[in-house]
This record gives C-alpha cells, sequence and structure tokens, in this order.
C-alpha cells in the first residue's frame, strides 16, 4: 500500500515539473513571439522622407550658395529682399533657403553673379555673408564655407619697398592673395596701397607685420580692412564681439587690455568735401536771431535796419555836399528822446536830492 501511495506521489510531482517547464517554455516563446513582431514593424513600418525644395530653375549654373557668419537666425523673409536691392542684379536673382543657415543665390546671367563675388564681402545686419560659386555636378550643401575675400589696406609701406613681387608677398602673409588693385601705382599720390586677399574665417585677423629694412632698422606695416563687419577685439575672430568671446570669459581680459580695435575697420575711400563749404557761416554765427527770412535768406528786421541805416548816411552825405559842417553833425543830426527808462531814473534822483 505504501509502495501505491509512493508512486501516485512522484507521479503527481512529475506532472507539476512538466506543467512548470510548459508554462516557462510558453512564457519564453510569447516573449520571442513579441520580439519578432517589434522586429517586423521596425522593418515594415517609418515615415516617407520629405520632398527636396525645388529649385527655381534647375537649368541656372551661376549659383552662389552662403552662409552667414554668426549664431544668430536669419530671417531670410527679410534678408533676400535686401541682398536683392543692393547687389541689384541686371537679369534678375532667385533666392531659395537650403537650410536656416545655409542659402542659395541663382542668378540667370554670368555677369550679375562675378559682380557680387568682385564686389564683396556683403553682410546683413552686420553679419558677414561666407559665399562660394558653386561647381558644376556638385551639390551646394557640400561647398564648403570657411573664407572670404576682402580689400586690404597697407599703411606705412615705404615706396622703395612698394613692388608687385612684395606687395603679393605681404598678401599671402595676410591670409591668400588674389589680385592687386590697378590704381596702387598710378600717377596719383596715395598714402596706402590696396590689396584683395582671401581670409580664412577660421583664424584672426592679421594687424600687422613687421618689416625688416636693409639698414637694420624695422617699421611696422598696419593693416586695415574694407568693409569689415563683426568681429572680436578680443580674440581677433570674424562673427562674433568681444561680447561673447570665450577666451574674455574664461581669462577674465578688461576691455582696455584687447589686442584689437575698431581701428582695424578702414575708414571710406573718398571723402567728398562740399566746394565752398569752408567759406559759410553756420547758423549759430548768424547775428540775426530771427527765423523768419526771405527768399534772399535775409530776415525782414535786417532788412529794416539795413534801410533805415542806409537812409541814415545817404541824408548826411546830402548835408555834406549842401555845405554842412565838416563832420557832417549838427543840432538836428542828433536828437535826444526821452525814454521811460530815463524818466524812472530821473524821478529817483530828484527824490533823493533834498530840496535848496
Amino acid at each position: 500500500m505504501a509502495i501505491i501511495i509512493l508512486l501516485i506521489f512522484t507521479a503527481l510531482l512529475s506532472s507539476t515539473n512538466l506543467s512548470t517547464t510548459s508554462i516557462n517554455m510558453d512564457s519564453r516563446s510569447l516573449e520571442e513571439q513579441c520580439a519578432a513582431l517589434k522586429l517586423v514593424e521596425e522593418e515594415t513600418g517609418g515615415l516617407a522622407a520629405p520632398e527636396m525644395p525645388v529649385l527655381p530653375d534647375s537649368e541656372i549654373h551661376h549659383n552662389l550658395v552662403g552662409r552667414f557668419l554668426t549664431d544668430r537666425q536669419i530671417k531670410a523673409e527679410h534678408m533676400q529682399p535686401v541682398l536683392a536691392s543692393v547687389w541689384r542684379p541686371v537679369m534678375g536673382m532667385f533666392a531659395v533657403t537650403l537650410a536656416d543657415d545655409l542659402f542659395l543665390f541663382q542668378f540667370p546671367h554670368p555677369r550679375d553673379m562675378q559682380r557680387v563675388i568682385d564686389d564683396g564681402p556683403w553682410s546683413f545686419d552686420n553679419q558677414l555673408l561666407v559665399c562660394e560659386q558653386v561647381p558644376l555636378g556638385i551639390r551646394p550643401e557640400d561647398v564648403t564655407l570657411n573664407s572670404v575675400s576682402f580689400w586690404v589696406q597697407l599703411h606705412g609701406l615705404p615706396a622703395m619697398y612698394a613692388s608687385s613681387e612684395f606687395i603679393q608677398k605681404i598678401g599671402d602673409y595676410i591670409g591668400s592673395f588674389i589680385a592687386l588693385d590697378p590704381l596702387n601705382f598710378g600717377g596719383n599720390w596715395r598714402s596706402f596701397y590696396r590689396i584683395r586677399v582671401r581670409l580664412d574665417v577660421l583664424n584672426p585677423l592679421k594687424r600687422r607685420m613687421k618689416l625688416l629694412r636693409r639698414d637694420g632698422e624695422t617699421q611696422w606695416i598696419t593693416f586695415r580692412y574694407e568693409k569689415l563687419g563683426t568681429f572680436c577685439y578680443c580674440c581677433g575672430h570674424l562673427g562674433h564681439s568681444d561680447k561673447f568671446c570665450k577666451i574674455a570669459y574664461e581669462q577674465g581680459i578688461l576691455p582696455d587690455a584687447f589686442p584689437f580695435g575698431a581701428w582695424l575697420r578702414a575708414g571710406p575711400r573718398r571723402q567728398v568735401k562740399p566746394v565752398g563749404a569752408r567759406w559759410l557761416l553756420s547758423t549759430a554765427a548768424n547775428p540775426v536771431a530771427s527765423n523768419a527770412t526771405n527768399e534772399f535768406g535775409v530776415s525782414p528786421g535786417a532788412l529794416l535796419a539795413m534801410e533805415e541805416n542806409l537812409a541814415v548816411h545817404g541824408d548826411l552825405k546830402r548835408r555834406r555836399e549842401d555845405g554842412g559842417p565838416g563832420d557832417g553833425m549838427n543840432a538836428e543830426d542828433v536828437k535826444m528822446t526821452e525814454t521811460s527808462r530815463i524818466s524812472e531814473k530821473a524821478g529817483l534822483v530828484d527824490q533823493a536830492r533834498p530840496e535848496q
């Protein structure tokens, strides 16, 4: 009897283990099935890629791609009409926003594009535009944008060393030499020389260059950049001001110790002085204080005084010609009238004088 009970207990125990094993196997299979379902969803699901922006005219091959050297967001709807009004392309242009910080400018005529390249650099809202021509067969997004061309003025270069070859070397010292100003060696005397130089925006600006003269003396040649926009007075990099300079923050450099300054910006090339300006008196120097003027610019009060003055002198002249005294003065020429001020003073004197 005991043997029968033991066999029944063993059978029950084995069935329980089998059921537990089957449950574990069922749970594992369910997990594998769920994982398989997830993989199937990932492989079969997804989102369709958005449509690429269509260029206004894919037949145009004269394209400029550019970005602005700033961390600020540029509003394309404001930037595009401003640049178009400044560039004024004869045959028109298209402007396309490729990304938040990347823009494409299309020109139907190559001369319009070349003029924009030659007359640069350009800026919008004082932010420098770094742009390059898009070669044929290259996507605009793949064009490297890390350099910009400037006209640089060389100040302090002695005329005896101002040869084309030496000026080109100075251009390679500043950046990459492009061209000379054709008026550098003209007949007119100039206080500086101009060169076209391509600058790497990742490097700081060059302020000056030491010139080692043949006699052993040294001399500084200073640089001035035309159309220079925002740059840092602390580190000399383009694209940000010293207010947002990491070097100034980390090292605690004060503005008085900044090695760069606004003097790196070149002034206007031509200062037009109005002809005759140095002989004109300012309004403050006009003795007539009246604002009312006639068509000749003289106030009515001034005209009346001039007429009275001329009448008095004319009357005196006529009296001299008629045989009056030599000094032109007689009893009728001088007439004293009693005014209220004189009467008032006289009255006070009479009140203070004792009666005799």
